[in-house]
């Protein structure tokens, strides 16, 4: 039986990746309001397809959120997706010391948001990507410490066994 790792932190998508789709969803409720106290009758119809639409943009933004979670621990990112039938994908810092690239990406918006995507390439098992978190430059050191550490560990584990 494996030692469970210490959690260090979860990271989930920022809201403010979503900033557009409740911008949309507050100006068509607000929208509703004001045609509603001005005295503007719209269609019972018109009215639930405008607060239908608003719902969706709401519900989908959380939804997204929901569904993709990172734990990163002190030897491990596991990514776990879904929320009643979940699969999750374990990369060890073990194998990642030797990726060549690990790097982020800020679009002007998200850098003013300081929200972007950590993107860590290395072999078809151990690639993976972490979408829309909010500090992305904290994070991305956070994980190459733990890389350095775990190959640290590895490395003093080697020279006891040849000795």
């Amino acid at each position: 039986m494996e030692k469970e790792d210490k959690v260090i932190t979860i990271i989930r998508k920022s809201r403010k990746a979503f900033i557009i789709e409740y911008a949309c969803s507050f100006v068509l409720v607000v929208l509703l309001i004001a045609t509603y106290v001005k005295g503007i009758r719209l269609p019972a119809l018109f009215n639930f397809l405008i607060l239908g639409i608003a719902a969706f943009a709401l519900i989908s933004a959380e939804l997204s959120r929901a569904l993709t979670w990172y734990k990163i621990t002190e030897s491990k990112v596991i990514i776990i997706k879904g929320i009643v039938q979940q699969v999750k994908k374990n990369v060890h810092f073990l194998p990642l010391g030797y990726i060549p690239e690990i790097n982020t990406r800020q679009g002007r918006m998200q850098r003013l948001l300081n929200i972007g995507t950590i993107f860590v390439h290395g072999s078809a098992q151990n690639s993976f990507e972490i979408k829309d978190i909010n500090e992305p430059q904290q994070v991305l050191a956070l994980i190459e410490q733990l890389i350095d550490e775990n190959r640290s560990k590895q490395n003093d584990g080697n020279k006891i066994k040849q000795k």
